[in-house]
């Protein structure tokens, strides 16, 4: 016998399956993102930490 809402659920159960792969694919590539914008500011503030002008020292040419 035919169940129409038995092909619904099956319909219904593989959406919701591929909408969390989706999601979860998404957060990963989302936290990748994070942690190397993360790695871009401490490199950048290291880099402008090391050209602070000492005392004594004359500034290297651009």
């Amino acid at each position: 016998m035919w169940k129409p809402w038995q092909q619904a659920s099956g319909w219904g159960r593989a959406s919701n399956e591929r909408a969390i792969a989706n999601a979860r694919t998404a957060s990963t590539a989302l936290s990748h993102r994070r942690v190397e914008r993360a790695e871009v500011e401490l490199f950048l503030r290291e880099r402008a930490a090391r050209r602070l002008p000492v005392a004594g020292v004359a500034p290297r040419p651009a």
